[in-house]
């Protein structure tokens, strides 16, 4: 009796082991199902975070305003592409670094502070409009700060170019007016002169002194008729014009006397350009004379062009004296000179005719090694 009381418990038992072990079996498939679904949650939620992380990074990438944030220790944490093109510091070179010690300023921007600028990777000073917001995670405790700005380079210049041309507007009014009352005088001290050269014989001592009056009155002229010529609007008659033909015709003006230079042209006969032929012919001639002029001894001069499908650019080389860095940004503005007897005239004529067809003068100098002046002018074809 005692044996089949044991096998019958035995038996019970095993049947509660298979019992709980299928409950076992049927718990741990549960879970490893759950287990699998929270995986396949997990792994969604990783791919929505990276595709929202590309996309902010996107936009921030995308944005035209330069973004710098920072940490709570001042440390830049995010640098975007737009930040890169305005400072030059790669997002490698910025993120990692204290912001004051790359810049050489405190991050804040001081209330109703103007002017405000952040120094480049190559040293200059960006003028810069900037707004600075506080960055807070969800318990509104703050993390760091972000700094939104724009590089005012460019309406900087377009100011400065608009003070330039309201000074320039003034200056032309006035040398107009004073161009316009010394006119009439000057004419009549010339009359003058010319009478007493006439009645005062020529081996006579104040025949020399009268030639002076006479040489000093047309030399006003000259600087009259180039202060009216700079005040009037730019009247062009345009046409198909061969460069190589109004080059050699301009050089060919110039007097160089007995002095040792050697004028070399290089110019394709096939070039046309659409310009006014005179007031083309004026520019060429200004721009060679003042490459003649800057040449003590003996010189060069080298006349070339070089064309694309829409311009002509033609190009006056010298071997004379040269310029600074800082007298070659103001080679064409009025009344600038290097010369002991120049008005400062003629290259300013010359810009702003060359301005009137459209096209660009500019000038590459260095001291001592000369001067390269490149005017561009749209093609006739």
């Amino acid at each position: 009796m005692n044996g089949d009381t044991d096998m019958q418990a035995l038996a019970e038992a095993f049947d509660q082991f298979t019992k709980t072990t299928q409950v076992m079996e049927e718990a741990y498939r549960r879970l490893e199902e759950r287990v699998q679904s929270l995986d396949r949650e997990l792994a969604d939620k990783h791919q929505e975070l990276a595709l929202t992380n590309d996309y902010l990074h996107s936009i921030l990438e995308s944005m035209n305003d330069g973004v710098v944030a920072v940490d709570v220790r001042g440390v830049i944490t995010t640098f975007n592409r737009a930040a890169t093109q305005v400072l030059g510091y790669e997002a490698s070179e910025a993120v990692g670094h204290e912001f004051r010690a790359l810049f050489e300023r405190a991050f804040h921007t001081p209330p109703g502070a103007g002017g405000m600028q952040l120094r480049a990777k190559s040293g200059r000073h960006v003028p810069v409009a900037e707004r600075d917001s506080p960055i807070a995670d969800r318990r509104q405790q703050r993390i760091g700060q972000v700094k939104v700005f724009q590089d005012l380079s460019e309406i900087e210049a377009l100011r400065k170019q608009l003070r330039q041309v309201d000074r320039l507007a003034a200056i032309g009014e006035m040398a107009a007016t004073v161009a316009h009352e010394i006119r009439n005088p000057l004419g009549g001290i010339r009359g003058f002169a010319t009478l007493l050269a006439r009645d005062i014989a020529a081996d006579d001592a104040r025949s020399r002194l009268v030639q002076k009056i006479l040489a000093g009155t047309k030399n006003l002229e000259r600087v009259v008729n180039e202060l009216l010529e700079y005040t009037r609007p730019v009247d062009l008659r345009m046409q198909p014009i061969a460069v190589a033909a109004l080059v050699e015709s301009a050089a060919g003006l110039v007097d160089l006397g007995d002095r040792p230079i050697a004028v070399t042209l290089n110019v394709d006969s096939g070039l046309k350009v659409l310009a006014d032929a005179d007031k083309l012919r004026q520019v060429f001639l200004n721009v060679v004379l003042n490459a003649v002029q800057s040449i003590e001894g003996p010189g060069a001069v080298r006349i070339t062009a070089q064309a694309d499908d829409s311009t002509v650019a033609v190009a006056v080389a010298d071997t004379g004296c040269g310029m600074s860095d800082e007298q070659v940004p103001q080679v064409f503005s009025p009344f600038f000179t290097t010369k002991e007897k120049g008005t400062g005239l003629g290259l300013a004529i010359a810009a702003k005719i060359v301005e009137g067809h459209g096209g660009t003068i500019e000038a590459e100098s260095a001291l001592g090694a000369g001067s390269t002046f490149r005017i561009r002018l749209p093609r006739a074809e």
